[in-house]
């Protein structure tokens, strides 16, 4: 883990230079929506506007490691902000985990859920490779920090787990699959490191910030 985890300091107010801040404009929130256990933020890398991180205040390496009450808070954000997705962009929305219970193995680790307007058949593409199981909520993700497993949200907001080897190398590079799945996408768009894609950054601010912070800038 980085000295300085990346997502705890784009949740941190009182941050004023973090990676995230650095892509948007001076006066733009980092912090789109947030209950007591979770935040919604843009994320570096976002190939289509409205592309969210939910991430957890409290530092984990997957949503599996939080508390029961801290998943259900994370499912509550998620289906708020799925909602106001669809509503925004007039698509259907996806959300997508990859629950890495390994730490020294991924640059950012601390646990996320990407959230964005696709059309791309995650679910399908997994379905296809891997035996998974239907969950009615987040806050019934696998908690064993011995295991991992990626978690989909579907398209009609059903929710799916993957059980998958904590030392599975090659990983599945899931934002690679959801941009190759997605037809609006160029090849390469998914690396974040290569494309920070600022100006969609930007623009999903503009689209989701809340009046009240659109009004103090």
């Amino acid at each position: 883990m980085p000295s300085i985890c990346d997502l705890c300091a784009a949740l941190d107010l009182a941050v004023i230079d973090c990676a995230l801040q650095r892509h948007l404009a001076r006066a733009q929130p980092r912090v789109l929506a947030a209950n007591a256990h979770a935040c919604a933020i843009p994320t570096i890398g976002a190939y289509t506007a409205g592309y969210l991180l939910l991430v957890p205040r409290s530092h984990v390496l997957s949503l599996g490691g939080l508390d029961r009450d801290a998943r259900a808070g994370v499912d509550t954000l998620m289906r708020e902000m799925a909602v106001r997705l669809a509503e925004r962009y007039d698509r259907p929305v996806l959300g997508f985990e990859y629950g890495l219970n390994a730490a020294g193995q991924r640059r950012i680790e601390h646990g996320h859920l990407h959230l964005l307007p696709t059309t791309a058949d995650l679910h399908g593409w997994l379905a296809d490779r891997l035996t998974g199981y239907p969950i009615a909520s987040l806050a019934d993700l696998p908690t064993d920090p011995t295991n991992s497993y990626i978690t989909v949200r579907d398209q009609s907001g059903a929710l799916a787990v993957y059980p998958v080897p904590t030392d599975t190398q090659p990983r599945i590079r899931l934002r690679h699959v959801v941009a190759t799945l997605d037809p609006r996408l160029e090849e390469g768009a998914w690396d974040w490191e290569a494309a920070p894609h600022t100006d969609l950054i930007r623009r999903t601010v503009d689209d989701l910030a809340p009046v009240t912070a659109r009004q103090m800038s």
